[in-house]
């Protein structure tokens, strides 16, 4: 490849697959604690090689490298326990003053008091639009970010450029906030390290119509589901 056409690449930023496949990672990562089967595919060569790739692509070596250097810590048994114990303390409210809620309702205020309203509404919407709703085996509200991370990819993957844009959008008003509390309350940690890549793809999205480039990837299956009658 030429100087000038990576000059070109960098300036179009990543393709639509690299945006899918770093949306799919991320919304796996924050949907709920690691298995320890999860965690062990990610310590694997391919799972870090496939993370390198993600920060590659979004120009956040770095970030991902850092990602793989805490995978290398121990091995996965005792890593997965030790990030579904950070998972819980950092997302499930256990510990009010030291949570990072997962949710844009919870960023509407500097505070992060909030919890539901139009953000919710909003997310139901446009699961409806993508003809998706919340999968039976999760329990989260729509303005969860796995979700709304699962719907960005499954908009980008089905060509749904005006919902890509919208959700690129949302994800830049209130992820910036959310990573940077992230940071605060799990310095140098996987999910800080999470953060960032997350923070790069945010920034990465098409916060405009763009042409579809993919149509490979899939939706994970424990966040979002094709509707089938049912409300989002």
């Amino acid at each position: 490849m030429s100087r000038d056409a990576i000059a070109e690449g960098r300036i179009a930023g990543p393709e639509t697959s690299a945006l899918i496949v770093a949306a799919e990672w991320l919304s796996g990562i924050f949907i709920a604690p690691m298995s320890s089967q999860q965690v062990a595919q990610a310590c694997a060569r391919p799972g870090q090689d496939a993370l390198r790739w993600i920060g590659a692509q979004l120009e956040a070596s770095a970030a991902a490298e850092a990602l793989c250097r805490t995978l290398e810590q121990d091995d996965s048994e005792n890593l997965a326990v030790h990030l579904q114990r950070r998972y819980t303390a950092l997302f499930e409210g256990i510990f009010r003053h030291r949570a990072v809620l997962p949710y844009e309702s919870a960023w509407q205020e500097e505070d992060g008091s909030t919890l539901g309203g139009e953000p919710v509404v909003d997310m139901k919407a446009v699961l409806r639009a993508l003809d998706l709703h919340v999968s039976t085996d999760c329990c989260e509200p729509p303005d969860h970010l796995a979700i709304e991370l699962a719907a960005l990819a499954a908009a980008l993957r089905g060509g749904q450029n005006m919902i890509a844009a919208d959700l690129a959008r949302r994800l830049q008003d209130w992820v910036p906030a959310f990573t940077k509390a992230l940071n605060r309350q799990d310095l140098d940690g996987f999910y800080a390290g999470a953060g960032k890549l997350l923070l790069a793809l945010v920034r990465e999205a098409p916060a405009s119509p763009t042409a579809n480039e993919f149509a490979a990837a899939s939706v994970p299956e424990f966040v979002l589901e094709q509707r089938e009658g049912e409300s989002a």
